[in-house]
């Protein structure tokens, strides 16, 4: 994950120098997490035949939905650290920590 968070803010000081007027302060990783997300369901909606598919046929818009999916992914990982949020660990915390506790007390369960 460490390799992840500093290549995108790698990405992002590129993007900076390539584009000094945009403000990148606080607000503008939720805000552009927000949009990448809309642009992922756009291509969500073209793959599943639920929106317009724009001259592309199921392999291009299948690519242009893996793209989106590593913008949302990108952006999350960059507001995560710019909020100082320990992502790896928050995941840990959040998601796996139950299945954990729930295998321990299955476990339990089950021999006695």
């Amino acid at each position: 994950m460490n390799e992840l968070i500093k290549k995108a803010k790698e990405v992002m000081r590129k993007y900076s120098e390539e584009f000094p007027e945009i403000n990148v302060d606080r607000d503008y990783f939720p805000f552009k997490l927000t949009e990448e997300l809309g642009e992922c369901i756009q291509k969500y909606l073209m793959l599943t035949d639920r929106g317009r598919q724009k001259n592309k046929n199921k392999e291009e818009i299948r690519k242009l939905f893996e793209d989106e999916i590593a913008d949302v992914f990108g952006f999350l990982i960059l507001f995560a650290d710019n909020e100082k949020i320990d992502l790896e660990k928050a995941i840990q915390n959040k998601w796996f920590s139950r299945f954990d506790r729930e295998s321990r007390h299955g476990r339990a369960k089950r021999a006695s």
